[in-house]
């Protein structure tokens, strides 16, 4: 499969070097978004959009509209462009997969196609794509290249942070465009939304941690994050003050109790590296954590030694106890999380 990276995509719209078909996919969907929007504003005339550009939805495909588009012969430009958005080829039949593969990897010429996904998994919840998007992915990769955006670490995404913030006349630090990348769980697409909220707010000033914290809707995972530090450092007032913010904020509550016992187990892990003498790396690679997830693992080794392995032995039992609750009684749910955080936060040495 003839894989491109980001750079590679950059330097064929810089050169304006286009191959016949695109296949963007990945995590990372605003990241597959943006490239296409920025290959058809290279590839597009505006004023002949009309007859060289065709945009196909794939959750409602028509073939044979998509073949008719490919052959057209572009009007006053160099190149026709079809995309195509969020076409599951596991919905296709045998027949209708055949002829599109066919169709990709006899395009003419001066056509361009780019497959991308913005809500579609392609890899079906799997490490890998499906045997289908496989199929339709190795024909666009005789013709072209295919392109896997992962998400970006939050080193990485700081400094695409800054740079949007200097574009809007704005500045931001480093620590504080981490803050937020972190906030946002590396999603490009949350904080492309988040920032134009901020830049707008801050109106060119300098946009702070604060600022972010007071504009920026939490997520359930940095919310549980920091519920658990307050479980931590035995801080009953901050603990239960998130606890309602995320009634408040209408979280159902065994997702909440998942991320909080993913946190937990981050500073368990961390706490018997430690006493292993294994470093953050070690960890990282142990337990399989994604480059996007990493800094859990660091965040981890820096707040542990506000916890005892104890005191984490204890919230893991009850947390595990709450989960079977949850699942089988009838009371309700917040009141069963609720009492969970008040037996966590009631640890004794």
């Amino acid at each position: 499969m003839a894989l491109a990276s980001e750079n590679d995509l950059k330097l064929a719209l810089k050169n304006r070097q286009f191959m016949r078909a695109y296949y963007f996919y990945g995590k990372d969907a605003a990241a597959a978004e943006n490239f296409k929007a920025h290959f058809v504003s290279k590839i597009v005339d505006r004023e002949n959009a009309d007859y060289n550009f065709h945009s196909f939805d794939g959750k409602n495909f028509d073939l044979d509209a998509f073949s008719d588009a490919c052959e057209a012969l572009p009007f006053f430009a160099e190149r026709v462009c079809c995309t195509v958005c969020d076409l599951n080829a596991d919905i296709l039949g045998a027949d209708d997969l055949k002829r599109l593969t066919e169709i990709v990897t006899d395009l003419p010429e001066s056509t361009t196609v780019i497959f991308y996904y913005i809500s579609v998994d392609v890899n079906g919840g799997k490490k890998y794509p499906t045997a289908k998007n496989k199929k339709l992915m190795d024909a666009v990769s005789k013709v072209g290249s295919v392109c896997n955006f992962a998400l970006k670490t939050p080193s990485v995404l700081a400094k695409e942070i800054m740079a949007k913030a200097s574009a809007a006349g704005c500045g931001i630090s480093r620590d504080a465009a981490i803050f937020l990348a972190e906030q946002c769980l590396c999603d490009t697409m949350t904080i492309n939304g988040e920032m134009d909220k901020l830049t707008s707010y801050a109106g060119g000033n300098e946009i702070t941690e604060d600022m972010i914290r007071e504009l920026s809707p939490r997520r359930i995972d940095t919310t549980a994050f920091d519920l658990v530090k307050a479980i931590a450092r035995m801080d009953v007032n901050n603990a239960m003050k998130l606890f309602n913010d995320l009634m408040a904020e209408n979280a159902e509550p065994v997702p909440v109790l998942y991320a909080i016992s993913g946190n937990m187990l981050d500073l368990y892990r961390a706490g018997t590296a430690i006493s292993c003498r294994r470093s953050p790396a070690d960890v990282k690679e142990d337990f399989g954590y994604s480059k996007t997830l990493a800094f859990r693992v660091d965040n981890a080794f820096r707040d542990i030694n506000k916890i005892s392995l104890p005191h984490i032995r204890m919230c893991i039992k009850v947390i595990a106890d709450t989960d079977a609750a949850l699942k089988s009684s009838k009371t309700d749910k917040w009141v069963l999380l609720e009492e969970a955080i008040i037996k966590m936060l009631s640890f004794r040495k």
